[in-house]
């Protein structure tokens, strides 16, 4: 018993040693790869979580298209009106990645985090005014 609470104490102090792993900005490009499928190929340490979420109100279904591309499709689910676009913008942390899609000077941001592979947050932005900001779930 004593040799297991010294054991806990052992590793709870090294854990509490041990620098917090630090976030780092997510990065994402293409670079040449002659001989593969499309001939290049995409680095990216914030890989996308693929999948349709959705509330009352939207539904968004998100994947990757090509190296170097991925896929929004939105749809308002009280009019039925959709969009679909193309984009390759990534953005924030490890923690929490960024995919923006555009349209003109309309933006849809989509938010994840890994430990929470269930649940995306959408943001529609006009210019720097924000439209819609809303969780959406698998």
């Amino acid at each position: 018993m004593k040799s297991q609470l010294m054991l806990a104490t052992l590793v709870t102090t090294m854990a509490m040693s041990l620098p917090a792993q630090a976030q780092q900005a997510c990065s994402a490009y293409t670079v040449d790869r002659p001989g593969t499928r499309y001939g290049y190929e995409e680095i990216n340490n914030c890989d996308i979580i693929n999948g349709t979420f959705a509330n009352e109100d939207w539904r968004v279904t998100i994947s990757g298209w090509e190296p170097g591309a991925y896929r929004y499709q939105g749809t308002d689910r009280s009019n039925g009106n959709s969009i679909e676009l193309f984009d390759f913008y990534v953005t924030g942390t490890t923690e929490r990645p960024q995919y923006r899609f555009r349209n003109g000077d309309t933006s849809y941001v989509v938010t994840f985090r890994y430990s929470d592979p269930d649940t995306v947050r959408l943001e529609v932005f006009q210019g720097n005014n924000r439209l819609l900001n809303e969780l959406l779930y698998r």
